[in-house]
Parts: C-alpha cells; structure tokens; sequence
C-alpha cells in the first residue's frame, strides 16, 4: 500500500501602484553612490524627461542634489539647499542616495486691495 502525500500552499498577496522615478520631491546623491550623478542623470531623462533640475553641491559627503520643478516654482533653489544643508546632510553617507519629501505649504496673512 502506497501513501499519497498531497501539497498545499498559502500565498499572500499585495501590489500597489509605484510611479517612476520611485519618489516626487527631492534627490540626494552621496559622493561615492555608485550610479553617480551622470547615471542618475541619464535615467531621469528616459524615465521624466525636463522635471528635475540637478544642482551640485560643496559639501564632503554630498555631490549633488535633484529637486522636481514643481518645487522650484514655489521656493528658491538657494532657499531649499540651505534647508537641506541644515536639516538633511548631516545624516548623508558618501556612498548613498537619500530621498527626501519635501512637503511646502504657502500661507499668507492678509491679502488686501481691490480685485
């Protein structure tokens, strides 16, 4: 008499959508990352075509820094890096790229005047 083992299986399952490149705001590109600035460049360019601009940077870890056009129509290139240099850099190794969300809100305090 032969037993007859049968197999089961479980699978779990999730997918969700991405959108390329996989993050909107802001890049940060170590010294070393090993696609480097032209890599990464040149990828930008198959994938989103004129939406980031590429800003290098004076700094020992980072080399340089791609921020989307949308967030340069609301803020200074010269104010964002500043705020990066602050807050984000610090915490940069050489050999690695950083995604950064960069969530902007505008406000005003009074608007006046005869529309």
């Amino acid at each position: 008499m032969k037993t007859i083992s049968t197999q089961k299986y479980s699978v779990q399952l999730s997918f969700e959508e991405i959108r390329l490149p996989p993050f909107e705001d802001i890049l940060i590109l170590g010294k070393k990352c090993p696609q480097g600035k032209i890599g990464v460049y040149k990828s930008f360019e198959l994938l989103v075509p004129n939406e980031f601009d590429v800003f290098e940077i004076e700094d020992a870890a980072v080399e340089s820094v791609f921020i989307n056009k949308r967030v340069l129509k609301k803020m200074d290139k010269d104010m964002i890096i500043k705020i990066l240099k602050e807050k984000v850099f610090p915490f940069v190794s050489e050999s690695e790229i950083l995604k950064v969300d960069f969530k902007l809100k505008i406000f005003y305090d009074s608007i006046e005047g005869d529309f």
